[in-house]
């Protein structure tokens, strides 16, 4: 597994980050990506770049194992 690069600072922010800016700290960081997000009217978005959707699933699950381990700030 590839080393984890944190883009939005300390890990833990009660703050939400810019999603542009941490859109473009990330050119040319990653080999493939799945975003999941909602644009300015609240609408769901997903944006998926591997051509092997069981892996996109995988390293969704691990997204989801990484946040539920940092826990929610008080």
């Amino acid at each position: 597994m590839g080393d984890v690069i944190d883009f939005t600072g300390d890990g833990i922010k009660r703050e939400d980050a810019d999603a542009d800016a941490t859109l473009l700290s990330l050119i040319g960081h990653l080999q493939a990506f799945v975003l999941v997000g909602y644009d300015h009217d609240g609408n769901e978005l997903t944006a998926v770049t591997f051509g092997h959707l069981p892996e996109a699933l995988w390293i969704l699950e691990r997204g989801k194992k990484s946040i539920l381990e940092r826990g929610d700030p008080e």
